[in-house]
């Protein structure tokens, strides 16, 4: 348990466990164990009638991949090391290598001389493993029950043809001979019901007369009334809280009495409140804090003043916090905290802290709330929207609906989805100067081609991949400049992009390729980008213009297929990028190479405006 001995990463993984087969020169006898006890039986192509096959697979997922290094697996089990060094054995009338090594521990194995599977389990599966392991119940076993008749044939009768019993184990078998206690529980725990005057549960036939069943006096007890009747019967019982009472006295529930206890022992547990359920939850509070009340007044008595709620009864006695608290934290968080996690304090109190008026607490810490749009977004209307929208997100995930709590009012316009705002609606407030606009205007007369036939397209809706050529210095980012502000000013979307965080910055609103367009970093084959046809990245997408993707030859060749095919799926067109302009830009001696593997297409070459700068266009 020292943290010393704690497996942190891969690197502790290997000192431990190894699922290679080992060196036969060097350590002749671990070779000779692991081939005998920890290869796994092959299976797969191998094999079809293994007893592990299922579905056509193997369940334990053998053979394995190769591996050069150990690596934390999405799974509960990292992904082992198991290098391609050619080495093979004969096992099973097969030739195996390293994919089939079940993970051992050398040490063990040189030891015990038997198939001992070691694992590391760093996921929260392995705890709920144990847990459901423990808690799983009896051992089942199922059988089947066939009869023949006289000339030998098998009766099937499909109903009773599976039989499911209990399966008992020779150790279970010997205790329940000898009637040994196969569980037990101790102390005995008693649950303490809690409910507010005339809302106790009783029970009651589906013929039942229900003015009887109101009338009758046993079911005008409980449990919480009867320990009022006996407080005020037993001075001695009022040196108890409710939740102590179990250990001095017993509950007959049969006869719904409390009386003395003379033997055994139990404790009591108070059954659980939320703050939301209001005065139960404060009722719970004083019986865990008041001794021998009488009666639901009684309890909220306070230095002979009767408080007309439970609530401020708890407020009185300091065992609560009063909406002056809960307001005073609001405003002690707004010193140090950002405003979303303002928003999400603020549906905390709402939904566990059951403050008096909402409305007041909103009105009082809106601005505060409100800081992160207000900056991009002006003191508009859609402002307040934009935050009601955050807050009915949050609560929602908690299971709650922002219209029972009293907030403004919230419009159900799709446009206020907070991803929406953030990536559609960000875009669109990009506030173009006069001075880029203005940059079209000064663009020389190679660039001004380039500059027409690429706007040409945005105007026209039509589709094509463009690639701007240049080594540093020649003017590429000038050109996106003019182009941005170009079609930005025509009320357009462009999306600005670069590979490097460096040649990103320089463009206004301009992001990095796998910032913007969420590409994974571990790219393979059939990668896609980590965005949803619903999220905000697809809704800005689907409506962009003009896309930029500067130094695009530093990026691998499957970034960018990965992007083409996330295009293609939310736009539902399968042109090269969804039909979308793209303005590619970098070097093009690696450009040539970067293109012609992503795209199975020929390029045409336009004429180049001159021998440093040009343009490429399918």
């Amino acid at each position: 348990m020292d943290n010393s001995s704690k497996l942190s990463g891969p690197d502790d993984f290997d000192k431990y466990i190894s699922a290679e087969l080992p060196d036969e020169k060097k350590y002749p006898l671990l070779h000779e164990l692991v081939c005998k006890y920890k290869m796994n039986d092959p299976c797969g192509v191998l094999n079809r009638n293994c007893g592990c096959m299922q579905d056509g697979t193997c369940r334990f997922r053998y053979p394995k991949q190769f591996s050069e290094t150990t690596e934390q697996g999405k799974d509960a089990y990292p992904i082992y090391r198991r290098r391609n060094d050619g080495h093979k054995v004969f096992v099973r009338k097969k030739w195996l290598d390293n994919r089939w090594v079940v993970p051992y521990n050398p040490t063990l194995l040189m030891r015990y001389n038997c198939h001992i599977n070691v694992e590391v389990s760093s996921s929260i599966k392995g705890c709920k493993y144990l847990y459901k392991y423990v808690y799983k119940g009896t051992d089942c076993a199922s059988f089947a029950v066939a009869n023949q008749d006289q000339n030998g044939e098998i009766e099937i009768n499909e109903i009773k043809q599976y039989r499911k019993a209990l399966c008992i184990m020779s150790i279970e078998a010997v205790y329940r001979l000898y009637r040994f206690p196969i569980f037990s529980m101790y102390p005995h725990v008693l649950q303490m019901q809690i409910h507010l005057p005339g809302m106790h549960m009783v029970p009651f036939n589906d013929d039942d007369n229900l003015e009887d069943v109101l009338e009758c006096a046993r079911n005008q007890r409980s449990m919480l009334t009867e320990f009022f009747i006996m407080n005020s019967e037993d001075p001695n019982a009022r040196r108890y809280l409710y939740r102590e009472f179990p250990e001095h006295y017993t509950w007959n529930k049969s006869k719904k009495v409390w009386s003395t206890r003379k033997r055994s022992y139990q404790i009591g547990r108070l059954v659980y409140a939320y703050p939301s359920k209001g005065e139960r939850f404060y009722l719970r509070v004083l019986l865990n804090h008041v001794r021998g009340p009488t009666s639901f007044i009684s309890i909220r008595t306070v230095c002979g003043v009767v408080s007309p709620t439970f609530r401020e009864c708890c407020e009185k006695l300091g065992l609560v916090e009063t909406d002056r608290s809960l307001d005073n934290a609001l405003s002690e968080a707004v010193a140090f905290q950002m405003p979303c996690a303002l928003r999400r304090m603020f549906a905390t109190i709402i939904v566990f802290c059951e403050y008096t008026n909402i409305r007041t607490l909103w009105d009082k810490h809106f601005e505060s709330m409100a800081e992160d749009y207000v900056r991009v977004h002006g003191n508009s209307s859609s402002v307040e929207q934009f935050v009601l929208r955050d807050i009915a997100d949050i609560l929602s995930s908690m299971g709650k609906d922002i219209r029972n709590y009293g907030p403004p009012h919230m419009h159900q316009s799709g446009e206020t989805n907070r991803d929406y705002y953030r990536e559609l609606t960000e875009e669109r407030k990009i506030i173009v100067s006069d001075e880029d606009i203005k940059l079209a205007e000064s663009l020389n007369t190679e660039q001004m081609e380039g500059f027409n036939e690429i706007f040409d397209h945005v105007i026209r809706n039509k589709g094509k991949v463009f690639f701007v050529d240049g080594l540093g210095g020649t003017g590429k980012t000038y050109l996106y400049r003019a182009l941005l502000a170009k079609v930005r000013s025509t009320d357009r979307i462009a999306v600005a992009t670069a590979t490097s965080c460096i040649a990103a910055s320089i463009m206004l609103g301009g992001r990095t390729a796998h910032s913007g367009f969420k590409i994974p970093i571990k790219l393979q084959d059939n990668s896609v980008c980590n965005f949803t046809k619903q999220s905000g990245t697809a809704a800005l997408l689907r409506e962009t213009s003009l896309i930029i993707w500067d130094e695009v030859a530093m990026t691998r060749r499957q970034a960018v297929e990965t992007f083409d095919r996330s295009l293609r799926d939310i736009t539902g067109c399968d042109l090269p990028f969804g039909g979308k302009i793209m303005v590619f830009g970098g070097n093009s001696d690696k450009f040539y190479l970067l293109f012609l593997e992503v795209l199975e297409h020929k390029f045409v070459t336009l004429p180049y405006f001159n021998p440093i700068y040009g343009m490429i266009s399918r």
